[in-house]
């Protein structure tokens, strides 16, 4: 056997006492299954019980991605060139949903008929409609762990429920002829959502385009952050767990 044939495995020493503890880690998985939780129930209310669907969520690499989250943070933390003891809420929520969508854990099972059969529960207007809602619920059943790397990313930045801007801003806003082109700013938060929705399912995605997204996304402070996730400096972290 060549040398080149040899493959070398060095252990990583993933958890500390100080910045990745066991805590955080247990904190970070039980968040990401609250996010998958809320995100299955959504869709599985709207699946007629006769199209005999089911999912599984695989725990193993739910610890896998918070292991390899860790692993690449750590990375950041232990360069001399990034100066960053303690990375900040984006980098945090960014390399979560980077390998959730590598790891892709939740798995949609519809052993006895294809996924495209997926009949819909509802009241509609027309059969048109109802054909119409059917293919968008078969495509977010397709791309369910995209739909919870949404929801992971963004409830770790933003508190949807603390409203900043309400209705009377909203129209003041569009009043002054700022081409803002919402109803409002949950219809805001909509469409930004379904739009990295898309970029999760469609295009090529790493930590740093996360991270720099949900930053963006920060510019107009319609809602309340989780914390003040712009601290990223030497000493003891915001809310440090």
């Amino acid at each position: 056997m060549n040398k080149s044939d040899h493959v070398y495995i060095s252990e990583v020493e993933v958890y500390d006492d100080i910045i990745f503890t066991h805590y955080k880690a247990w904190d970070w998985q039980d968040h990401m299954l609250r996010c998958f939780e809320m995100v299955i129930n959504q869709l599985m209310s709207k699946v007629d019980p006769v199209s005999g669907l089911d999912y599984y969520v695989c725990k193993s690499l739910i610890e896998e991605i918070v292991v390899d989250a860790i692993i690449g943070l750590k990375k950041i933390t232990s360069s001399i060139s990034h100066n960053v003891t303690f990375p900040n809420e984006f980098k945090v929520a960014a390399y979560l949903g980077y390998w959730w969508l590598r790891h892709k854990p939740v798995t949609i099972l519809c052993p006895e008929k294809s996924l495209d059969d997926v009949q819909i529960l509802g009241n509609y207007a027309d059969e048109n409609a109802k054909q119409l809602e059917r293919q968008k619920l078969i495509w977010r059943l397709k791309h369910v762990n995209e739909l919870v790397a949404v929801q992971l990313v963004a409830t770790r930045i933003f508190n949807f429920n603390n409203v900043l801007c309400d209705e009377s801003r909203c129209r003041k806003i569009k009043t002054q002829g700022s081409n803002f082109c919402f109803s409002n700013f949950d219809d805001m938060r909509v469409t930004i959502l379904q739009k990295l929705t898309y970029y999760f399912a469609y295009r090529a995605i790493a930590p740093k385009i996360i991270e720099h997204i949900l930053e963006g996304y920060t510019f107009h402070p319609a809602w309340g952050l989780t914390g003040k996730h712009w601290y990223e400096q030497v000493g003891e972290p915001e809310g440090a767990l």
